[in-house]
């Protein structure tokens, strides 16, 4: 004997609660590479499509499976893409905030090197003392690490990820800047010249361009709002000592081309009200020693031009 109408309501009903659950356990996230979106969880399996950097997935479970995810890509398509390409976002759009491990602590604790100011020197002349003008204690503190112009080696460097650099503790920040550090990301915004009145005590309020710092949005996905950036600077004091192009970091502007920034951590506490409007934490790379492109195959190529 055969029930047809409570079959069709049964299986409708199948259906609602399979929507239902879908729905209250997805999460979304966005793309921090390039990334394979493959039939299954494996680096052997079929190729379903290229997805770029910065796409916005649904998490169909948020249990990882062999370093994979299961999601929905906007286009319909549905498959596999790897794990750790993937930035996670809350059900309501805020990201979570990865924290640093004690291990990540204790290492950046102990590579540290305390900052030795250098005044800025510019056609044999010093134009500026080596902790800026400012008379405040926390000012000439802060303008002295900011002022330092050693170059770190190059196997230094402690690999950061962009979200635990960005919820790095603040409770005791000197514990941890002067580290020397890399993190990687994507130019957003613009490159911001500091030739502005009223300038910066660091540079003694000088505005010229060989004077000034530039001050560069590092975000986690291409093209984002400066509000979810971490600053990364270069200085006049430091420009010197390398050939980097402006024109060369403004090609790699609001693209998919990832960058890796490596210099001094540095905890910059006089902008900690612009958090989530101007910058995204007061955490920078400042300043930056050392500016590396993706070559797309797992290389960095160095934009700095050799003579």
């Amino acid at each position: 004997m055969t029930f047809p109408k409570p079959s069709r309501i049964v299986l409708l009903w199948l259906a609602v609660v399979s929507t239902f659950t879908l729905n209250a356990f997805s999460q979304t996230g966005g793309l921090q590479h390039n990334s394979n979106l493959r039939k299954s969880a494996s680096t052997s399996s079929a190729v379903i499509e290229l997805l770029s950097a910065g796409t916005q997935v649904t998490l169909i479970s948020s249990k990882p499976r062999s370093g994979y995810y299961y999601v929905h890509a906007a286009d319909g398509a549905m498959g596999w893409v790897l794990a750790k390409n993937v930035r996670i976002a809350s059900s309501k759009g805020n990201v979570h905030v990865q924290t640093a491990s004690g291990s990540l602590l204790n290492q950046l604790q102990a590579a540290r090197v305390a900052a030795v100011p250098q005044a800025l020197v510019i056609g044999g002349q010093e134009v500026c003392a080596a902790t800026g003008n400012s008379s405040d204690p926390k000012m000439i503190e802060l303008d002295s690490q900011k002022n330092r112009t050693d170059i770190p080696q190059a196997t230094a460097y402690i690999p950061v990820d962009w979200d635990v650099l960005k919820g790095l503790p603040s409770n005791s920040p000197d514990d941890l800047q002067g580290a020397p550090v890399m993190v990687t990301g994507y130019l957003s915004h613009r490159i911001n010249v500091e030739d502005k009145a009223p300038g910066e005590s660091t540079n003694c309020n000088l505005l010229n361009d060989d004077e000034v710092d530039w001050h560069i949005y590092l975000t986690s996905a291409p093209n984002q709002a400066i509000s979810l950036a971490i600053i990364v600077e270069t200085t006049p004091r430091t420009r010197p000592l390398h050939t980097w192009d402006k024109s060369v970091l403004d090609a790699l502007l609001n693209t998919n081309k990832q960058v890796r920034i490596s210099g001094w951590l540095m905890y910059d506490f006089q902008h900690v009200p612009e958090i989530g409007t101007e910058r995204a934490t007061v955490w920078e790379v400042h300043p930056i020693t050392r500016i590396e492109v993706s070559d797309g195959s797992g290389g960095w190529n160095d934009i700095e031009q050799k003579p």
